[in-house]
């Protein structure tokens, strides 16, 4: 038994020998690409001034087809910088670019192509096209290791700026933070990402962690003297002294913002400035004071056709303004401008837009995740082959009877992530489809039928992870797949939903209840309302989350309370 532990130790130290050696050769596969990109970017990419002959002589030990997919992207990025917006010809190039790459089969080259493309159409205000470039990227970046990436920091920050923009802040914060481990403390980039950590926790209102991440910002780039990210700092941090209601703090550091911004050329964070400050002035009925500095963030924004929903903000505001000094003239204006860029930014970034890509992407991040998760099991088959190769070599029979039982738990495991991942995409089916139908007591029938099933399948899943072994993994799984069974469950809020339709439907019989039987709890209406349009006592007790037991002995006090009109509560026409 000691010799086949032994045996055993041996074994596995070459593995991580193995593992360790394959790690370290990846990376340095990325490090001299990484370096040609970080060359160009350093001279401003006056370098690809160069045709791309001069520039393939340059790395003669290169792949000439991959050098050519940097030479395509970054060109194109070049052009996009020149001129600050979209343009035919940086699509053309990044287009051949992420085809070539795709040719290759390099995933390292289709995850950076894509991330800067799809940055490229977020940058210029259209994410709905920028939309399938992320969604590609994610699922690829999940099955990759993030130390395989090319430009690392660069890659996960743009996929985190998107994801952060359709208000997938999990996905944002995640990737924002993995962005860190692969940035040089102290640079530009550090601090920028520093900087983003606190905007996404402010905008799912962690005031206290965003703002120990703004002044981290500010500290830093005061620090290493990088003026416009300072600047920037004290424009977040204004939000925070705004929602504590100190308003001479948040105004201070907003003009501060603004005089560092102006005085190092950063027109866009001098506008952004602006809008909050105008914003605090309309807020401090300071009507003169707004309309100067909102007019000057105005000015700016309408020489780029991809700022239309700040302009849209800034015009909302002047209209206010307009308002309430009662100037028609002005107030007629501002009205006329807001219905043109309305067009504009309904189908950019505007609230229907973004609630289109929040539900899209919600639907394709769990498709390719039950694609990973299928790649997962056929990835486990082969190494089944594998393992057994080894363990015919090495004569090491405890090793074959280790990785059959482990891979067994595996299994049970990947069918497990799926058939949830399955459940999490039926429930955004089911909830998609009450939203995009008329609501009506038929169509609720239908879709709390849909819960029912999708309850039943969950708490079929949660026995058979009982009768697991208890690992600290399966109760992780089993408090998700509980969570997910509550999140099926009949909120107060789907309640109240689902009883104004039904008083809508059958305003007689409800008034009846409410006037014949006036000691109904809600406990009590939601059991016989459900029950009217009928649901069964198990499917009651299932949306409820309660015994069926629960539903009987209610059904039992109702009948012994109102036991001559007990029929009456529940057949009443």
């Amino acid at each position: 038994m000691q010799k086949s532990l032994g045996l055993l130790r041996f074994f596995f130290v070459i593995c991580l020998h193995l593992v360790f050696t394959l790690s370290v050769e990846a990376n340095n596969a990325a490090e001299p690409l990484n370096k040609i990109i970080r060359s160009y970017r350093n001279c401003d990419l006056d370098c690809l001034e160069l045709k791309f002959t001069d520039f393939k002589h340059k790395y003669p030990n290169e792949n000439p087809e991959v050098l050519e997919v940097l030479y395509l992207a970054l060109s194109a990025e070049k052009q996009s910088l020149q001129i600050d917006h979209k343009n035919n010809k940086s699509e053309i190039l990044y287009r051949k670019a992420v085809t070539l790459a795709k040719k290759l089969k390099r995933e390292d080259l289709i995850i950076w192509t894509e991330t800067h493309f799809g940055f490229y159409y977020y940058k210029y205000n259209n994410p709905i096209q920028a939309l399938p470039y992320f969604l590609e990227t994610f699922q690829k970046i999940e099955n990759e290791s993030k130390g395989d990436l090319l430009e690392a920091e660069i890659v996960l920050k743009k996929n985190a700026y998107y994801f952060g923009s359709i208000e997938d802040y999990k996905v944002e914060e995640i990737y924002l933070k993995e962005a860190l481990k692969f940035s040089t403390p102290n640079s530009e980039n550090y601090t920028e990402i520093l900087n983003n950590l606190g905007m996404s926790y402010l905008k799912q209102n962690q005031a206290d962690k965003a703002e120990q991440y703004f002044i981290q910002t500010r500290d830093l780039a005061l620090q290493n003297k990088q003026e416009v990210r300072y600047a920037k700092a004290l424009g977040e941090l204004s939000k925070i002294y705004v929602l504590r209601n100190d308003f001479s703090m948040a105004q201070r550091l907003l003009l501060e913002d603004i005089a560092l911004s102006k005085q190092n050329n950063s027109d866009r964070n001098t506008m952004y400035a602006q809008i909050q400050l105008g914003k605090l002035y309309v807020s401090q009925k300071d009507p003169d004071n707004a309309d100067s500095v909102l007019k000057e963030a105005r000015n700016y924004v309408r020489t780029k056709a991809h700022l239309a929903s700040f302009e849209y903000e800034i015009t909302e505001l002047l209209l206010a303004i307009a308002l309430h000094k009662k100037d028609l003239i002005s107030e007629l204006h501002f009205r006329r401008s807001l219905d043109s860029l309305n067009k504009v930014v309904a189908l950019t970034d505007g609230d229907p837009a973004i609630d289109r890509l929040n539900l899209q992407a919600q639907k394709e991040r769990i498709k390719s995740q039950l694609e990973i998760e299928q790649t997962k099991l056929e990835k486990a088959s082969l190494l089944q082959w594998t393992w057994i190769t080894i363990s015919v070599l090495l004569l090491i029979i405890l090793i074959l009877i280790y990785v059959v039982y482990n891979r067994k738990l595996k299994l049970q495991g990947i069918a497990f992530e799926k058939n949830i991942l399955s459940a999490q995409l039926a429930k955004i089916q089911s909830e998609k489809k009450l939203h995009e139908t008329h609501a009506s007591l038929s169509s609720y029938k239908i879709y709390l039928s849909e819960k029912n099933d999708q309850l039943t399948k969950l708490e079929r899943e949660i026995k058979k992870l009982k009768n697991l072994s208890k690992p600290a993994s399966s109760r992780v799984k089993e408090k998700n797949l509980q969570e997910l069974l509550e999140s099926h469950l009949m909120t107060q809020e789907n309640w109240l939903r689902f009883k104004a339709i039904f008083i809508e439907e059958q305003p007689d019989y409800y008034h009846y209840l409410i006037e014949k039987f006036p000691n109904l709890t809600e406990a009590n209406l939601r059991i016989i309302l459900l029950q009217k349009i009928g649901l069964k006592n198990l499917e009651t007790a299932q949306i409820l989350g309660i015994t069926l037991e629960a539903v009987k002995k209610a059904k039992q006090r109702l009948k012994k309370r109102y036991e001559l009109n007990y029929t009456d509560v529940f057949n009443e026409q």
